[in-house]
């Protein structure tokens, strides 16, 4: 919800929120545009990230955000260009598995920072992540290393995030990790506010319930740091 007056957007939960029955309908999404598509997307995508590598993430909760980002990766291209069923099918399981995934897990300070920016700006959600995403991946590679080096061999193979001659478990990912996390822009853009809000906009953010499960600890400073990154 957002608080126009205080121009701050806040999020409800509870488990008694929780459906125990979900009916997920790709066809709804024929008559949707390519933009919400792609956004919605992208979105889920951010959701699955943020969740692999919270402070609460379990095996449960793991499995599901690898699935999301592997099953995105591979079916967003179709869904778009080609309306293909199954691609939109596939989406939509993602969507949901990201969905599981951080509703047990929690995000972290992507979403902080997309709420606070929604609630300022009425920016469309999905457009923020993936300029946000990246300079977010950056700030929790200290404490992410190994699960955003997963996620890059999802994104962009291992090639791109190993040098050669890795074995599983026996070296550590290189600075080549930068590369996949880069690539989470999808290809999409859109125009952010002015950089004379940023401080306005971490402050904001430090206080979202995502910050709490974030792999980093996050003061203000350090989010308007990832701010003037992503600007």
């Amino acid at each position: 919800m957002t608080d126009v007056e205080r121009r701050l957007k806040m999020s409800i939960i509870s488990r008694s929120l929780v459906p125990n029955i979900s009916i997920i309908d790709p066809l709804v999404l024929l008559t949707k545009s390519e933009e919400l598509i792609v956004t919605s997307a992208i979105d889920a995508f951010a959701h699955a990230v943020e969740s692999y590598l919270s402070l609460l993430s379990s095996p449960f909760t793991e499995y599901q955000a690898v699935k999301a980002i592997r099953l995105i990766m591979t079916n967003l291209r179709p869904a778009v260009e080609e309306r293909s069923i199954e691609a939109l099918e596939n989406l939509s399981i993602a969507s949901t598995a990201a969905g599981m995934s951080f509703s047990n897990a929690g995000l972290g300070v992507g979403h902080s920072l997309a709420h606070s920016l929604g609630g300022m700006f009425d920016v469309q959600h999905g457009l923020v992540h993936p300029i946000l995403l990246p300079a977010v991946m950056r700030f929790n590679l200290p404490n992410s290393l190994d699960k955003l080096a997963e996620i890059g061999r999802i994104v962009c193979g291992p090639a791109h995030v190993f040098g050669g001659g890795h074995r599983p478990g026996r070296h550590r990912p290189s600075g080549a990790v930068f590369r996949p996390i880069s690539a989470c822009r999808c290809g999409c853009a859109t125009s952010l506010p002015d950089k004379d809000c940023l401080e306005t906009i971490a402050r904001a953010a430090v206080n979202d319930a995502c910050t709490l499960t974030n792999p980093r600890p996050a003061n203000w400073e350090a989010l308007l740091g990832v701010c003037q990154e992503a600007w």
